[in-house]
């Protein structure tokens, strides 16, 4: 899964901004940045022509200046560079810490790894909540915790799905996506629901099925897969601010 890809990051974006970021720090040339990529992500392999025709076109575009030692290039960034690379953190760098911890938050539940997250204070701003979405599967998340309840309880209303998902990890989908997820969880027979007062309709109680206790450990594990890698590519990238 290429995660940057799937929120509009591309590779090409990516050695773009550790050329500026590194290159605001030392004189660099591409071989070492080559370097410095593949140890940031390993697995995302990338070319190191690629690399250096990234660094001739930024050179171009005045972000960066060349300079040759012993007919090696060697780049620093220039002033518009600079500017270039704030642009890249305001726009990039908050998305991206505010959507991190609410994946280390999911990351603690599913795995118990590491040191316990704090509690959400506020809910995953609306502007990074379509980002998020493109990340982790948002039917994965609702299905998880609709199954997490059914554990402990024998009934629950539809409405303490989205009640938990937010006082844990600080996210939860929209009301309306939650009720087409549990009309499709009672159509597959992972669910059955009732209505708390049939005259009304207003209150809808769901009960976990035999099937859906079978099936939740396949939706926790598919979950928890999708988390380890988003959180690994997530971390690599706000290295770049730190």
């Amino acid at each position: 899964m290429d995660t940057f890809k799937q929120i509009g990051f591309s590779v090409g974006d990516t050695v773009k901004l550790l050329w500026l970021h590194r290159s605001s720090e030392i004189e660099i040339n591409p071989k070492e940045l080559h370097d410095t990529y593949e140890d940031l992500f390993p697995g995302r392999n990338v070319a190191y022509d690629y690399v250096a025709r990234i660094a001739k076109k930024l050179e171009n575009e005045g972000y960066l200046s060349m300079s040759q030692v012993q007919h090696k290039k060697y780049y620093s960034i220039t002033a518009s560079g600079k500017e270039h690379l704030r642009n890249y953190e305001s726009l990039y760098y908050n998305k991206f810490i505010e959507m991190l911890k609410v994946i280390e938050r999911i990351y603690f539940y599913l795995t118990k790894d590491g040191q316990k997250p704090e509690p959400p204070e506020y809910p995953l701003h609306q502007e990074f909540r379509s980002y998020f979405a493109k990340l982790i599967s948002v039917k994965d998340m609702t299905r998880f915790m609709i199954f997490n309840l059914g554990m402990n309880r024998t009934e629950f209303y539809a409405a303490e799905v989205n009640e938990q998902l937010n006082e844990l990890f600080g996210w939860s989908p929209s009301n309306g996506y939650l009720y087409e997820i549990t009309r499709e969880m009672e159509a597959e027979g992972t669910i059955k629901g009732r209505w708390k007062e049939p005259e009304k309709r207003t209150v809808r109680l769901i009960q976990v099925t035999d099937a859906g206790e079978v099936f939740a450990k396949q939706v926790s594990a598919n979950l928890r897969e999708q988390v380890i890698n988003v959180r690994k590519y997530i971390k690599s990238f706000v290295v770049f601010f730190e």
